[in-house]
């Protein structure tokens, strides 16, 4: 039996909807395996419809739109353009070819255009095989294995810890005396013993804040919570947190996006020798760290350094190029496997500074994304995509990873885009309060093809 693939298009309203009308009208050959979605723009295809699509069974995604400088929309294409490349730098990590989805441009006088691009298209999926969602244990060990002998472990400095707890005290509780802020965000000492997030609301708790080796958490992500504005309340105070300098640059994409302004935070930034594991070593973001002061800061607790050198490579670029050196096929097997121990529990998403939206799209029992359910199929949507939302956003704090209980190496998705963005249009993110390219139009001569 002759393996025919299934070929999803996603087709603009405005053109290249009507450029296949025009092939049709004109009688013009075009493959029987595309199933068209007509779509208002190229810029509406969201990375969550493409994965769908696969997860539905197809082979293959086709994503037409307007030529650049023709878009109904003016600029939707232009999204069209950055998002789908970063999408697929994405999707062929996690194991997927990456001739399995295409962006191309057709206008609506162009069917020969069209059905040229759906014929090569077809062929080229047909060559390939279909999808298969396996999972084969024993590769997906061995390859854990191997990137469980990644970088080397290195105990954590001593550090002398109570000079920044009394300037930190200090300072909070100046700020809440004067008025200027209405809580100070820190670290406490629990009564088991582990440092957490505390909230002092006035001078007298500010004696519960202190400064160790063990203030892992990012504490920025509860400032879009305590600066939201209530319907019918007053405009919240001024909120003060303890940062550290990779914690900082969370605020810059916050800014960028409108989450709050500049004067609403008043930031306690704190030098940073490297934060602990449980078992006494530096945490794996802090190896290769090399900032010790914090980008954004009002008040610095601890004295300002040059920059370091980074103790050894970043065991997560290590990592990345270890998978990105297997093939497809391994890739998928250990990712699906990594994904199916997930139980949905959302700690990821929890400990996420940038994960901000009042209401997550996961969140929704919409089958048209992602459903609730914990089929592997799900769940890879949901890692995916969180990791292509935050694409020019993650700062690379790790917490989303030193959060989840099952181990899952996610901060390798969102560290493999972090690098994608980088190299093809030069941002990173947090180092200063711009918003992330792919959100933004195309600037310069752009090349079709």
């Amino acid at each position: 039996m002759n393996y025919e693939p299934r070929i999803i298009a996603f087709l603009c309203t405005w053109c290249s909807y009507t450029g296949a009308d025009t092939a049709g009208i004109a009688r013009m050959k075009s493959p029987a395996n595309i199933r068209a979605i007509r779509v208002p723009c190229s810029g509406r295809v969201s990375p969550e419809l493409v994965m769908r699509a696969f997860d539905q069974g197809a082979d293959g995604v086709l994503v037409l739109g307007c030529h650049i400088g023709e878009c109904h929309y003016e600029t939707g294409n232009h999204r069209a353009a950055k998002r789908l490349p970063i999408l697929r730098s994405l999707m062929v990590f996690a194991g997927l070819e990456p001739e399995r989805l295409h962006l191309d441009w057709v206008s609506a006088s162009e069917g020969e255009r069209f059905s040229k691009i759906a014929t090569e298209f077809t062929d080229k999926v047909r060559g390939l095989g279909p999808v298969h969602w396996h999972i084969q244990p024993a590769d997906r060990q061995a390859l854990e294995a191997k990137l469980a002998t990644v970088g080397e472990s290195i105990p954590c400095p001593e550090m002398n810890c109570a000079d920044k707890t009394d300037a930190i005290r200090a300072k909070a509780r100046e700020l809440l005396e004067k008025d200027e802020v209405g809580v100070v965000i820190g670290y406490e000492v629990g009564p088991r013993g582990r440092t957490r997030p505390y909230f002092a609301y006035t001078p007298e708790e500010t004696e519960h804040l202190v400064w160790n080796p063990d203030c892992s958490h990012n504490l920025t992500r509860y400032l879009p919570i305590k600066l939201r504005p209530v319907k019918g309340k007053e405009n919240p105070k001024p909120v003060a947190v303890v940062v550290k300098p990779c914690d900082s640059k969370a605020i810059n994409v916050m800014m960028a996006e409108n989450q709050y302004r500049r004067d609403q935070v008043h930031v306690l930034g704190v030098t940073c020798e490297g934060i602990r594991t449980l078992d006494g070593n530096l945490q794996t973001r802090c190896i290769a760290c090399q900032e010790s002061v914090p980008i954004v800061c009002d008040t610095l607790i601890g004295e300002a350094t040059t920059p370091r050198p980074p103790l050894q490579v970043s065991c997560c670029e290590t990592a990345i190029a270890e998978l990105e050196n297997t093939t497809p096929t391994e890739r998928m097997e250990f990712w699906l496997s990594q994904f199916d121990r997930c139980i949905r529990c959302y700690a990821c998403r929890q400990a996420c500074p940038m994960c901000n939206c009042p209401i997550c799209l996961f969140d929704r029992d919409e089958s048209t994304y992602v459903g609730l359910g914990i089929g592997v199929n799900e769940k890879r949507t949901f890692h995916l995509g969180r990791a292509y939302h935050l694409a020019g956003r993650c700062i690379g704090c790790n917490e989303c990873e030193r959060a989840c209980p099952m181990n899952i190496p996610i901060s390798l998705l969102n560290q493999k885009l972090a690098a994608e963005i980088e190299k093809s249009f030069g941002h990173r993110a947090g180092l200063k309060a711009v918003p992330s390219p792919i959100v933004t139009v195309l600037s310069g001569e752009y090349k079709e093809g």
